[in-house]
């Protein structure tokens, strides 16, 4: 399997692709606005073709083909992935967030799961930015709080799956006593 292969796997296993915003994922997007100074902060989850957020501040659009998207840059690595001017990157000078939006800085940190980059932590900016290494380290400490908040969701599910099987042995056992 390769490692794309697994991270897929693993965001599959998430099973909360094209779910319903939850409080506590936009308190860390709204944290990284605030903590940041920007006005665009998201939790951007990168799928096969796509990147799906799962929280959004200040983006009119729930998502962007991730051909698209400075996300699929950020989740290749484990460290915090900056643009600082967009606009001068021939990487994004023509993707629809800097040629029509006009966003020039990007920040994003790695939301590592079972040991896969399944998306990133994110902050945009129509202006330029260098970050400060306190910067860089507070979002990659806000990643890490969304990913461990995932990471419990997916043992959650993994322990219900698992009772489930239980019990459907236990009444298998049972009717056949009976």
């Amino acid at each position: 399997m390769t490692t794309e292969q697994a991270r897929i796997k693993v965001l599959a296993a998430l099973d909360v692709l094209d779910t319903q915003s939850e409080w506590r994922f936009d308190s860390i997007t709204a944290l990284a606005c605030h903590i940041l100074s920007v006005p665009v902060a998201a939790l951007s989850l990168v799928s096969e073709d796509r990147q799906w957020f799962k929280s959004n501040i200040g983006l009119p659009f729930d998502g962007t083909p991730r051909s698209q998207s400075f996300c699929d840059h950020t989740v290749r690595q484990n460290e915090v992935f900056c643009v600082e001017n967009a606009s001068d990157d021939e990487r994004f000078a023509d993707i629809p967030l800097v040629s029509e939006l006009k966003f020039k800085f990007y920040a994003g940190a790695p939301v590592r799961v079972d040991g896969q980059n399944v998306g990133s932590l994110c902050v945009l900016d129509r202006r330029s930015h260098t970050m400060t290494p306190d910067e860089s380290s507070a979002l990659m400490l806000l990643s890490q709080i969304a990913a461990s908040m995932l990471q419990s969701d997916l043992q959650i599910r993994i322990l219900q799956d698992e009772l489930e099987c239980l019990n459907t042995a236990l009444d298998a056992v049972r009717n056949k006593a009976a």
